[in-house]
């Protein structure tokens, strides 16, 4: 009778050990390994970076990723003498990714404007939510809106950029393009 206990014992553990396979094999079978970090690129993008006193302009951070992205930061500075920051917004990259997949967006820290200094500070997005891995390809992560206060050639400039992949880890050796 103790051989019959200890054979339904090791027929219990290997069924229960053979439903565990089964729940894991296709989550880890769908996350292949992480893909060679390709190239991921943020860059300024304005219309003109002429400006006259009283235009109002945006200035768009773009981002261009061949590695999966489920958020970012950035910081910007500007010439305080030249322009003034009205506000800044998350672009459609990562909001748009989120909704198409169920997920949404968060925006932490909320930037703060110093147009004495000429910087607004870091503002960071994050994909919150969704299971898909994260998005690739390129758009426009964030928008700073402006007004020109002279007649002058904007240079503003990034800082503080950080690109996170689907893992949750900085995506090393972003190129910044101002």
């Amino acid at each position: 009778m103790r051989i019959g206990t200890i054979g339904r014992s090791a027929a219990r553990i290997l069924l229960i050990t053979f439903a565990l396979v089964l729940m894991v094999a296709p989550t880890a079978c769908s996350k292949s390994a992480p893909e060679p970090s390709v190239g991921t690129g943020v860059s300024i993008s304005m219309a003109d970076r002429e400006v006259k006193q009283g235009d109002s302009f945006t200035v768009e951070v773009r981002i261009e990723t061949d590695n999966l992205c489920r958020g970012a930061q950035c910081a910007l500075s500007f010439d305080p003498a030249l322009m003034k920051c009205e506000r800044a917004a998350e672009g459609d990259f990562l909001k748009d990714w989120a909704a198409d997949n169920g997920g949404s967006t968060v925006v932490i820290p909320q930037p703060t404007i110093d147009n004495v200094q000429g910087h607004v500070s870091a503002m960071g997005i994050a994909v919150m939510g969704c299971g898909a891995e994260g998005v690739k390809g390129s758009g426009v992560l964030c928008t700073y809106y402006f007004t020109a206060l002279a007649e002058g050639t904007a240079s503003p400039t990034l800082s503080d950029v950080v690109v996170i992949d689907a893992s949750g880890n900085a995506i090393p050796e972003v190129e910044v393009k101002n």
